[in-house]
């Protein structure tokens, strides 16, 4: 009996050192799971750290974008009206010139008040500004605002100017208010 006991106990000895050996091996893998999760975790953390960084950056630099070029519009608008103000200023100019020889010859401020017209016109084309087409041309809602009708020989010209209109390339600065004719017995 006692040869069946010790028998039965090397037979449990085994099997615990089969478990032994199979936990140590599990511990083992599970071991070599967790080193390979540390460091797929540690590298995720790295590129984390990598892409916060560069949004960080690139936050950074548009903001920086953004307020370079509100500088630049502010200064491109500042330069524009520089450029306005100083093309007017002859006309200024030219104006008080006319003011101080009117008193000497009053018949002469005709003249000079054509003269300044002129040079104001030069100066409204040397910056890009046409007139709006007139009398006579045909009658375009783009260009010109009909503030009355008028007999006429044929439909949609404008017959008469009430108000000068100007633009700035395409762009409309102000439209010409007309009169437009309309066929007689229409």
């Amino acid at each position: 009996m006692k040869e069946k006991r010790d028998n039965q106990d090397e037979q449990a000895a085994e099997r615990l050192r089969e478990e032994e050996r199979q936990l140590l091996q599990e511990a083992e893998q599970a071991s070599a799971e967790l080193d390979k999760a540390r460091t797929e975790l540690e590298h995720a953390e790295k590129e984390v750290q990598t892409l916060k960084d560069k949004y960080v950056r690139l936050l950074a630099e548009f903001d920086n974008y953004r307020k370079r070029m509100q500088r630049e519009v502010e200064s491109a608008r500042k330069d524009g009206e520089v450029k306005a103000i100083r093309a007017l200023l002859p006309v200024l100019d030219d104006l008080e010139r006319a003011l101080e020889h009117a008193g000497a010859k009053p018949e002469a401020i005709a003249e000079g008040v054509s003269a300044v017209h002129q040079g104001f016109h030069r100066i409204l084309a040397s910056l890009g500004v046409e007139q709006v087409p007139g009398e006579g041309q045909p009658f375009d809602p783009n260009f010109h605002e009909a503030v009355g009708v008028v007999e006429g020989e044929e439909d949609e010209k404008v017959a008469q100017v009430y108000q000068k209109g100007y633009r700035y390339g395409e762009q409309l600065v102000r439209p010409a208010r007309v009169a437009v004719t309309k066929k007689k017995g229409t």
